[in-house]
């Protein structure tokens, strides 16, 4: 099997009882219905070892003289055929490689903070793009994991999961599969709760934490500029400073939601812009030599989409921002 496919397996427990395959593959192996279709059009897409009993139907593509059991013991089921505790489920999902859009691998090294067959978290430059542009259609992060799977033999889609600002460095995931690419998605909202950034925000603060919930519109006219407006959706930034330096300091940042450059502008509406922000800080006398918005996602939290398990990460500052800290 080449790294192009994903296989999951199930085995019913006494617990469960009898399930159906398409009762695990939605509530055990959260698989979507688009998915489970896709399933069905490859022999080889849903299977089961069954103890003491051939299955008590056959795939449609399949004459009964075709169901015979694999080297493993896996026959071919339909997705309505009841399982029974110790039975396994075998299901593959396929990815679709073929009409994925093309991407210039770009042989540069990557920050690879975690890798397994699901994922990827990488921990993103500063003032590099996720995805490529016509500005950009040779040097974005992407580019840089297509030159990485080039290289590593690995045959996946880049699809990422949430986003980062071009300025903004730290931690971003890429899924592998599109199993991996639907549950990471739909943990999306969690995500954003359970993620921390690190800025250098300008000013001396007179509280050392605090809750800015303010809406954020997009400025009329204006195709990049956001800012806190009575129309706008709703935003809620919660920080803390960490350290308070002579004329800025080291903020942690949590969001309960996800607006397009959600910190730097909740950040400039309280009075204190993050160093190097051209967008939202030209108000800045000295950034300090920053010459990107001083903002990193430092801090990510998640479950690993086939295991459950509960993964935690943190990435270091980079250069720019360490030194100023230091």
């Amino acid at each position: 099997m080449d790294n192009s496919t994903r296989e999951l397996t199930y085995e019913v427990t006494s617990k469960d009882g009898e399930l159906s395959a398409r009762q695990i593959m939605t509530g055990r192996l959260h698989l979507s219905s688009r998915e489970i279709t896709r399933c069905k059009q490859f022999e080889d897409g849903v299977k089961a070892r069954l103890i003491g009993r051939r299955p008590s139907g056959f795939p449609p593509h399949a004459g009964m003289e075709d169901l015979k059991a694999d080297e493993e013991g896996f026959f071919p089921i339909m997705v309505k055929e009841l399982l029974q505790p110790g039975e396994i489920l075998k299901v593959r999902v396929y990815e679709d490689t073929e009409s994925a859009s093309e991407i210039v691998p770009w042989d540069i090294p990557l920050d690879i903070v975690y890798e397994d067959e699901d994922l990827i978290l990488l921990n993103k430059p500063g003032d590099m793009v996720v995805h490529p542009s016509y500005a950009h259609y040779m040097d974005s992060l992407s580019n840089a994991l297509a030159g990485y799977y080039e290289k590593s033999h690995q045959n996946h889609v880049i699809r990422a999961i949430g986003r980062l600002d071009r300025e903004t460095s730290g931690l971003i995931i890429f899924a592998k599969n599109r199993h991996s690419a639907a549950v990471l998605s739909n943990q999306k909202q969690n995500m954003s709760r359970r993620k921390e950034y690190l800025a250098l925000c300008t000013g001396i603060f007179e509280q050392k934490e605090g809750t800015i919930d303010a809406h954020i519109g997009q400025e009329e006219g204006v195709r990049m500029i956001r800012k806190v407006m009575a129309g706008g959706k709703e935003a809620i930034t919660h920080y803390q400073v960490e350290k308070q330096f002579e004329d800025y300091a080291l903020v942690r940042l949590k969001l309960d939601t996800g607006r397009t450059h959600q910190i730097r502008v909740h950040m400039h509406h309280i009075g204190h812009p993050l160093l190097g922000d051209n967008l939202y800080g030209k108000e800045i006398k000295d950034s300090h030599g920053m010459t990107r918005a001083a903002l990193h996602a430092a801090h990510l939290e998640f479950k690993q989409p086939v295991t459950g398990e509960d993964m935690s990460f943190d990435a270091d500052l980079p250069e720019d921002m360490k030194r100023l800290i230091l």
